[in-house]
């Protein structure tokens, strides 16, 4: 299947990586490091999925989601984050719920990840 993916992560190892594997699935993949990178993108292409960092520099994912989804209402979103401030189960399940198809917790394996984003294709929000 291919899609138009923008991934936005601040962490360019992990990002670098997630490209490669998408990539090699036959996505195509257009990256951001930060919420205001992927808020041109975004008005510029055409994306049938964000792939977003909670935590990051500049402006956090959950400003760019709210963003996404008001301008872009129909657009399916992926959450990851690596803890901190949403180590909260509870806290993660109501996002996941109000902003996203799904939610990743870093560190994730491949598979996972690649079947969340097949899940997330899929979905009908």
């Amino acid at each position: 299947m291919s899609a138009n993916i923008l991934l936005v992560d601040d962490n360019d190892e992990l990002r670098e990586f997630l490209v490669e594997v998408l990539s090699h699935e036959n996505y195509t993949v257009a990256e951001a490091n930060n919420g205001r990178e992927a808020l041109k993108l975004l008005a510029s292409q055409s994306f049938d999925l964000v792939i977003t960092d909670i935590l990051m520099p500049e402006m956090e994912g959950i400003e760019l989601v709210k963003n996404i989804k008001k301008d872009y209402p129909g657009l399916k979103l992926i959450g990851m984050t690596g803890g901190g401030e949403l180590g909260d189960a509870d806290k993660v399940k109501r996002m996941t719920k109000n902003f996203f198809t799904c939610f990743l917790k870093k560190p994730f394996d491949t598979k996972e990840f690649l079947e969340k984003i097949k899940s997330s294709l899929n979905s009908d929000l």
